[in-house]
């Protein structure tokens, strides 16, 4: 029998490792101050996501009890969503050779975060119902999550700090990127195809 949780972190992972905004500001922080400095800024993505993962997860875990359609509509918006990841990769490629080195504040990492609708995406698709409904599976879930995090988002700064030491690692990017939107693609379909076949 699968477990949900392995299920979900290989997802999460799927997903965490993408571009985004807060990927984007953990990138940007390796650039100009290398990786030790950026770890408080895992932090603050950490609570960030926690937060909002949260929020939806309870917001829609209660709805769903009066509307047994709602994770459907939710799981193909979703599938929408990571189609639209996978294009925008595509089409920014090679803008991570490009990154503005500024520096990044808690505050910004945080609430880029908490806007982040990869959480959304987290809360309502890949992290099973029973997280929501007792604290033992939440702590659980949520544990699991953060394991899946923390060495994805440490990747991130280590990346700003190889593209800053070595310069010819950046004309490599694109490849990398349009081979993770090619990734991204397929994960769509699949999720898409786990609805409409039901």
């Amino acid at each position: 029998m699968q477990n949900p949780l392995l299920t979900m972190a290989l997802y999460v992972a799927l997903v965490l490792i993408m571009p985004g905004p807060t990927n984007t500001l953990l990138l940007s922080s390796g650039l100009k101050v290398g990786v030790r400095q950026t770890s408080p800024l895992i932090a603050a993505e950490a609570l960030g996501y926690v937060t909002s993962i949260s929020l939806w997860g309870f917001f829609l875990s209660a709805l769903s009890v009066s509307r047994p359609w709602l994770p459907a509509i939710v799981k193909l918006l979703s599938s929408a969503y990571i189609l639209y990841l996978a294009a925008r990769i595509w089409r920014q490629s090679g803008a991570l050779q490009h990154v503005a080195a500024n520096p990044v504040g808690l505050r910004d990492m945080f609430v880029t975060t908490l806007m982040n609708p990869k959480a959304l995406l987290f809360g309502s698709t890949f992290f099973p119902l029973a997280a929501f409904q007792t604290a033992a599976d939440f702590g659980r879930t949520m544990a699991t999550f953060l394991v899946v995090l923390m060495p994805i988002a440490i990747g991130w700064s280590y990346l700003g700090m190889l593209l800053t030491a070595r310069h010819s690692w950046a004309s490599h990017t694109p490849k990398l990127l349009r081979g993770a939107a090619l990734v991204l693609l397929t994960f769509s379909g699949t999720l898409m195809y786990s609805v409409l076949s039901r």
